[in-house]
């Protein structure tokens, strides 16, 4: 959901989870995109985006699973392969299949949160560049992963929280965010 304030001709995204009811008032933060043309391209990509966390999270499932099938496989327990030097390491000299595994699985897992942090710029605040090693970089295209998500990422220009009001005990959702928001500014469209 998005908000355009025809006077300044501004759209506003809300940022749902940074909205909160504090007390007995409703406060909602949003963030200012920079054109029109950011919007649009925020919208081409949300569905694109979620089914390619949800393939994510899916894949590092099964790689877990899979792992705990094996060592059980073995008739061993997962503390039972544990490197006696390596902290929540399974011992590599003992079990190298199943220590391959498990360095797959975490290599890929940080990728989740390193793409989701750079989906959006805002303002002149650009991360650092994501160096993903070209086998992860394929499993991950695999999944659905598109590079321009973070070298061209959507562009936010600032923000706020505004108070909205008192809250009446309404049922806290999505709408009730994004009609407070448009209550407290100037002729809005939905987009």
């Amino acid at each position: 959901m998005a908000l355009l304030e025809k006077a300044t001709n501004n759209y506003y995204k809300i940022e749902f989870d940074k909205c909160a009811i504090r007390g007995l008032k409703v406060y909602v933060n949003f963030s200012v995109y920079k054109s029109a043309a950011e919007r649009d391209k925020e919208k081409e990509r949300e569905c694109k985006w979620a089914e390619f966390f949800r393939k994510l999270r899916e894949s590092l499932h099964n790689q877990y699973s899979g792992l705990l099938a094996q060592i059980e496989a073995q008739g061993l327990k997962p503390e039972q392969v544990l490197s006696a030097t390596e902290e929540g390491k399974i011992d590599a000299e003992k079990y190298p299949v199943l220590r391959i595994a498990q360095d797959k699985m975490n290599a890929l897992e940080p990728f989740e949160l390193g793409i989701g942090e750079r989906l959006y710029r805002y303002g002149d605040n650009e991360k650092s560049a994501l160096v993903i090693p070209s086998e992860l970089l394929d499993e991950l295209i695999t999944l659905g992963f598109d590079d321009a998500w973070i070298t061209d990422p959507v562009l936010l220009d600032g923000g706020a929280e505004v108070c909205t009001g008192e809250y009446h005990g309404e049922p806290i959702t999505h709408e009730l965010f994004y009609e407070r928001l448009k209550a407290v500014m100037g002729e809005t469209e939905d987009c």
